[in-house]
C-alpha cells in the first residue's frame, strides 16, 4: 500500500499559526516567516505560566440541596440565583481561568539580508517519518536552505542552515513578541515574565523566561543556543545575535536546548518517531503525488473526489504526526506543543469536555498508539487531591470530580453563570473509557498501577453517590443551554446519563487490568427520551427543551465508543441519525467560522463519530470532508473553527473519524468497514485496533471484496474471554464460506487471523 509520509506546500507563512510544525513531545519548535526573515517559536509542554488563581470552588454543598429541589420542580432561574449567590460570596464574581501555556523563546533567522533580492521556487516540505522540516528557496538564483528538527523525546532541537555561495547567517535569540491571538478578549501574558540573557561563551548564549519569583509556583525555562561556528552578541537585555559564515556548500548548525527548571532531563523514553508514525497508514487510491502543493489540494478538494481523497490521505498522516509530535509525558494540549503568542485562546490548556477526548487524544488509541495514552494518566494522577477537594466542596461527595479545564492544577474554580463547568460530572467517567479502551484495544495491562488505580477508584467513588442521590441535578450538557432558557442547568442531560451507565463497564476492564475487584456502580436505566421532533434529546427531562443551533452534540456519547446497549433499539438509533443529520444541515448553512456555523472541529467528530457507528456513511463523510477541507492549513496545521484560530482539534479528530468509518469494535466484536463511502471505491488501511486487543495488520478493500489480516500478542490474550464475530458490510463468499455470510465467527484462542473474502454475487 502507498501512504504519505511527507508533503510540500509552496506558501510563506505570514503569522506563527501558519507555520510548520515540529516537536518531540516535549518541546515544539514553529518554523514561520519568508526568505527574508524566517522565524522559529519555541516552546516546552510544561511552561504554563502561575499567573491565575488557585482558590478553591465555593462550598456548593451546602447550598445543593436548594439547587437540586429548585431544579426538579423545574424552577431553573431558582437553582441558577442560589448558585449565583453562593459564588458571588466566595469572591468568584470573575471567571478564574487556567494558568496558560507560554512561549518560550523566538529565534529570527536571516541569510545576507538585502531586501531587494528576486526570490524564487520557495518550497516548505516536512518529512513526516522523521519529522525534520526544510525550506528551500532561491534568491537572486542562490539556492538557500534552512532545516529544523526536534528529536523525540528530547529538550532539544537543531536548526541548520546552508547557501549555494559564501555568505553570512544572523540568528537572534529573544523573547517572543507581544502579539494578539485570533480569539476576541484573549488576555495577554506578556506583562508577567521576566527576561534575563547571557553570554556563555563566544558561539554560546542562554535567555531565561521566568514567572512567579519569590513564590512556591515560580518557573523558568532556559533557552540555549550554540553555534557551530561564529560569534555571539548581546543585542538588548532581552536578546542576543549571532554571527555565523556560510562557506556556500556544509551546513552551518545552531543547536537549541530547553531546559525547565534544573530536574528537566535531557531526554525521555518516549518512542520513536518513525516507528510510531508508520504504526498507521491509509491509502484510498488517490495516485495523487506526494509533490502537488498541500495549497492544490485544498483548493481542489471540494470539486474533485480524487484531490479529496489525496487530501484526507495526507491529513490522514499529517493529523496523527501532529498528534505524535505534541504527546510528550503530558497529552497535547488544545495548542499541542507550540505557542507563538502571549494570548492564547482559552489559555490553550486541557480542555476535558470534549477538545482532549474528541480531539487532541481522539486518534492516539484507534489508529495503533495506545501506549501515548498513558500521557492521560501522567497528567491526572498528580491532581488526585484537587479533584477530591472538588467533589466534597461542590456536591458533598466521596472521591474525586475531575474538572472541565486545567493545567497546573485540578480544582474545578473555573465557570460562570453561563458555563457552571464546575457541576459537569462526566469528565471522570469519560477518562475511564479512555483508559479502559487503551488497555482493551493493547492488552497492556501496565497502563493501570496503583496510582491508576486510586484515581480510577475515586472517579467511581463520586459517580456512586452521584446515581444514589437520584436524577442528576444540576446537571450540565457542554456547553449549551435548553432551548429559551436563562440557564444552562438542567435535568438528567443525556450525556451524564450515558457516562453514568458506561462507567461502570469501563470500571470493571480496568479493574480486571490491574487483577483487583472491581467497584460495582448501582444500575441506571437508559434515560435515553426522543423529543418532540424526532431527535436524540439533549436531556431526559422534557421540561428542559432542545437547542439545536450549537457547536457541541454530548448527548450523542454512547456511540463514540463501545456503543451503549440501549441503542440495539431501533427508534433509539432512527432518532440519533435524525438529530446527526439536522445538525449536519445547521452546519452546513454556513459552514464558515463565526458568526457562521463551522465553529469547533471537534464537533465534526462528535457528529460524525456517531455517524459511522450507526453505518451513515454519507452523514460520516460530510463531516471529514469538512475537517479535511476547512480545518486544515496549507502547514497542515489545524484551526478550532474553519480556517480560524491555531488548535490541535482537527489533529486528532480527523484520523479518529477516518478510522471509526472503517472499523467498529466490542469485545465481543469487530465490524469492518462499517460507514464506507461511495467514494472510496479501494483503498487499504494499517494499524488500526480494537477492543479485542487484535490489530489490523492490514484491511484491503475493492470492487470484488476484502482481504483483513488481524493480529494480537500472547500477552493480549485475556481480552479475548469468548468467540468474536466478524461482522461485514455485505455477503462475501470465500473457500470456506461457500454460501454468502455477512457475519464470521473467530477463535479467540488464535492469535492471528488471516481472511480473503469476495463479495457475494448478490451483493454487485
Amino acid at each position: 500500500m502507498q501512504d504519505r509520509t511527507r508533503f510540500v506546500s509552496d506558501s510563506c507563512a505570514p503569522t506563527w499559526d501558519l507555520g510548520m510544525l515540529a516537536g518531540s513531545g516535549r518541546v515544539g519548535a514553529v518554523l514561520w516567516g519568508g526568505p527574508q526573515e524566517h522565524v522559529i517559536s519555541l516552546t516546552h509542554e510544561h511552561f504554563f505560566l502561575p499567573v491565575n488563581a488557585r482558590t478553591p470552588p465555593p462550598l456548593f454543598a451546602e447550598a445543593m440541596p436548594r439547587v437540586r429541589a429548585a431544579l426538579l420542580a423545574h424552577e431553573a432561574d431558582d437553582a441558577a440565583a442560589i448558585v449565583a449567590e453562593t459564588a458571588g460570596s466566595a469572591d468568584f464574581s470573575q471567571m478564574i481561568w487556567t494558568d496558560p501555556l507560554a512561549p518560550g523563546a523566538e529565534l529570527r533567522l536571516t541569510i545576507d539580508a538585502s531586501g531587494s533580492a528576486q526570490v524564487a521556487a520557495y518550497r516548505r516540505r516536512r518529512d513526516l517519518t522523521t519529522g525534520e522540516i526544510t525550506t528551500v528557496w532561491r534568491e537572486d538564483g542562490i539556492r538557500r536552505e534552512v532545516r529544523l528538527v526536534v528529536p523525540r523525546g528530547a529538550r532539544r532541537a537543531r536548526i541548520a542552515v546552508r547557501s549555494g555561495v559564501p555568505g553570512e547567517a544572523r540568528l537572534r535569540l529573544g523573547v517572543t513578541d507581544d502579539r494578539n491571538a485570533d480569539i476576541p478578549g484573549a488576555a495577554s501574558y506578556a506583562g508577567a515574565v521576566h527576561r534575563r540573557v547571557e553570554v556563555v561563551s563566544s558561539n554560546e548564549a542562554a535567555l531565561a523566561v521566568s514567572a512567579g519569583a519569590g513564590g512556591d509556583r515560580a518557573i523558568t525555562l532556559t533557552t540555549t543556543v550554540r553555534a557551530s561556528t561564529g560569534e555571539v552578541q548581546v543585542v538588548d537585555d532581552g536578546s542576543v545575535e549571532f554571527t555565523a559564515g556560510l562557506d556556500g556548500s556544509t551546513w552551518t548548525e545552531f543547536e537549541i536546548d530547553l531546559r525547565l527548571g534544573d530536574a528537566d532531563p535531557e531526554t525521555l523514553a518516549l518512542g520513536n518517531t518513525a516507528a510510531l508514525q508508520s504504526a498507521s497508514r491509509l491509502d484510498l487510491s488517490s495516485g495523487v503525488s506526494e509533490d502537488v502543493p498541500t495549497e492544490v489540494l485544498l483548493e481542489g478538494a471540494e470539486s474533485d473526489p480524487r484531490t479529496m481523497r489525496a487530501l484526507i490521505e495526507l491529513a490522514y498522516a499529517a493529523g496523527r504526526a501532529n498528534i505524535i509530535s505534541a504527546t510528550g509525558e503530558l497529552p497535547a494540549t488544545l495548542q499541542g506543543v507550540w505557542q507563538g503568542t502571549w494570548s492564547p485562546a482559552w489559555s490553550a490548556d486541557y480542555t476535558l469536555n470534549g477538545n482532549v477526548q474528541n480531539g487532541g487524544m481522539a486518534s492516539l488509541v484507534p489508529t495503533g498508539t495506545p501506549e501515548l495514552a498513558a500521557s492521560l494518566s501522567r497528567m491526572l494522577v498528580p491532581h488526585f487531591d484537587d479533584f477530591r477537594t472538588n467533589a466534597a466542596r461542590i456536591f458533598g461527595f466521596e472521591g474525586a470530580m475531575l474538572p472541565s479545564r486545567m493545567s497546573t492544577h485540578g480544582l474545578a474554580n473555573h465557570f460562570s453563570d453561563g458555563f457552571p463547568h464546575q457541576f459537569w460530572i462526566s469528565c471522570g467517567g469519560w477518562v475511564l473509557r479512555m483508559l479502559a479502551d487503551a488497555v482493551l484495544s493493547s492488552g497492556d495491562r501496565t497502563l493501570i498501577g496503583d496510582r491508576e488505580w486510586e484515581l480510577i477508584e475515586g472517579v467511581l467513588l463520586f459517580l456512586r453517590d452521584v446515581i444514589d442521590h437520584g436524577p442528576v441535578a444540576p446537571s450540565y450538557s457542554p456547553e449549551n443551554t435548553p432551548g429559551g432558557a436563562s440557564t444552562p442547568l438542567a435535568v438528567n442531560a443525556t450525556m451524564d446519563i450515558a457516562v453514568l451507565r458506561d462507567a461502570d463497564r469501563a470500571g470493571r476492564v480496568l479493574a480486571e487490568a490491574l487483577g483487583v475487584e472491581p467497584i460495582r456502580l448501582p444500575a441506571v436505566e437508559p434515560h435515553f427520551r426522543i423529543d418532540n421532533e424526532g431527535r436524540l434529546a439533549e436531556w431526559g427531562d422534557p421540561a428542559f427543551p432542545p437547542h439545536l443551533a450549537h457547536r457541541h452534540t454530548s448527548e450523542l456519547y454512547p456511540l463514540w465508543y463501545d456503543i451503549d446497549p440501549a441503542f440495539e433499539a431501533t427508534d433509539l438509533r432512527a432518532a440519533a441519525l435524525r438529530l446527526i443529520r439536522e445538525k449536519i444541515a445547521w452546519r452546513a448553512e454556513d459552514p464558515g467560522p463565526p458568526p457562521g456555523n463551522g465553529e469547533m472541529a471537534f464537533g465534526l467528530a462528535q457528529l460524525g463519530l456517531a455517524a459511522a457507528a450507526l453505518g451513515d456513511a454519507p452523514s460520516a463523510e460530510r463531516c471529514l470532508h469538512w475537517l479535511a477541507a476547512l480545518h486544515f492549513t496549507p502547514a497542515m496545521s489545524t484551526t478550532h473553527d474553519s480556517g480560524a484560530i491555531f488548535n490541535v482539534d482537527a489533529s486528532g479528530a480527523l484520523p479518529a473519524l477516518v478510522a471509526a468509518m472503517l472499523i467498529g469494535s466490542s469485545r465481543r466484536t469487530i465490524t469492518l468497514l462499517p460507514a464506507v463511502p461511495d467514494s472510496w471505491t479501494e483503498g487499504a488501511v494499517s494499524g488500526l485496533t480494537t477492543r479485542t486487543a487484535l490489530s489490523v495488520e492490514l484491511l484491503a478493500w475493492s470492487a470484488t471484496g476484502i482481504t483483513v489480516t488481524l493480529a494480537g500478542s500472547p500477552e493480549s490474550a485475556w481480552v479475548r474471554s469468548g468467540p468474536i464475530e466478524l461482522r461485514l458490510p455485505r455477503p462475501v463468499i470465500s473457500p470456506a464460506h461457500s454460501e454468502p455470510v455477512r457475519t464470521i465467527v473467530l477463535d479467540h484462542r488464535e492469535s492471528r487471523h488471516h481472511l480473503t473474502l469476495t463479495w457475494a454475487p448478490s451483493a454487485s
